[in-house]
């Protein structure tokens, strides 16, 4: 499966790198039931669990990301994430990454492995691209992890302190209609109340108490609402901070590809 994807080595971890996900559809459709099963357990549930996540867990995302990266941890799928960059209405010199089908198992959230994505799918959207065009880098999600991993390019929003400006909600909007169509967003928070029925048992709290209290108090997650998270940066700027990542992982990634 995958054979003429890129492969990474990383640790203990093998990450397939999908640099058009449409090459791979047959690929990636024979991997649903081990997306399935990783959702599952990266927000905290069981094996009993499973039935009622294959029922209502949101497939989609999966099949819309233009890339994706899988990590593998032998034979099974532990991690995964992609990027949309086909979201439509952009204004010249505006570049849109959508970040979706964000899962880890829950032992990989402080392995590194989180960053170094970050790197790989930043890297498909943005090198090439003019330094000076706009970038929104965004995501729907009710993960403190996923918030926290945006925040290392740009800050965020919503950030429970100041309304969200003009242009933040108009992409957010964009999100929203491609994604939840049948939802309302909510401009002042960013916030789509009851948005998902796979909601997490054990939430992805990161070290940061100010991102941990934020969704604790503005979203009711057993209800299913999220964020609309949208982070604004130029190319310049956010390859800059990426790149800090890239060359942190650089040596490691050659050690292992030539172990």
């Amino acid at each position: 499966m995958f054979e003429t994807a890129r492969t990474l080595r990383f640790q203990d971890h093998a990450l397939v790198v999908l640099d058009r996900t449409d090459r791979y559809r047959a690929e990636l459709a024979a991997l649903e039931p081990d997306l399935l099963r990783l959702a599952t357990f990266a927000r905290g549930w069981n094996e009993t669990h499973l039935g009622h996540m294959r029922r209502h867990f949101k497939i989609e995302p999966f099949y819309n990301a233009s890339a994706m990266v899988l990590i593998f941890r032998g034979a099974e799928l532990v991690g995964t994430a992609g990027v949309d960059t086909t979201l439509s209405d952009r204004p010249a010199g505006v570049q849109l990454l959508h970040l979706c089908s964000v899962n880890f198992m829950p032992d990989l959230r402080n392995s590194g492995l989180v960053a170094l994505l970050l790197v790989l799918l930043a890297d498909h959207g943005l090198v090439g691209q003019p330094g000076s065009d706009q970038v929104y880098f965004t995501s729907i999600s009710q993960s403190p992890l996923v918030y926290s991993l945006m925040s290392r390019i740009a800050p965020v929003h919503p950030d429970g302190k100041t309304s969200p400006p003009g242009d933040v909600v108009a992409v957010a909007r964009q999100v929203v209609a491609k994604y939840d169509p049948h939802l309302a967003l909510d401009p002042r928070n960013l916030t789509l109340r009851g948005e998902c029925d796979f909601f997490y048992r054990e939430m992805p709290y990161v070290a940061d108490k100010a991102v941990n209290a934020l969704f604790d108090s503005m979203l009711d997650v057993p209800a299913g609402d999220v964020f609309v998270n949208v982070a604004r940066s130029t190319v310049a700027d956010a390859l800059g901070r990426i790149d800090r990542y890239r060359r942190r992982f650089a040596q490691s990634l050659k050690e292992t590809a030539h172990a």
